[in-house]
């Protein structure tokens, strides 16, 4: 088992942790602020959400290959 890869896909994780609460809260002002006009925030909140998936699938993937080293 390679710690150091364990490390690198717990950093992706918390990543990806971070991205989903700065999405959801994001992606609740755009929607709040599309009453006001202004879609600027909903735009940034729906960018953030590929990361998302890409920082999950990064740690997952870092994770199982040390875990069943290929």
């Amino acid at each position: 088992m390679d710690k150091e890869k364990i490390i690198q896909g717990g950093i992706w994780l918390s990543g990806f942790s971070i991205l989903i609460i700065l999405s959801s809260i994001t992606l609740y002002a755009g929607f709040n602020n599309v009453r006001h006009g202004s879609h600027t925030v909903l735009i940034i909140g729906l960018i953030l959400i590929p990361a998302i998936f890409f920082c999950a699938y990064k740690g997952f993937k870092s994770i199982l290959d040390a875990i069943f080293e290929k």
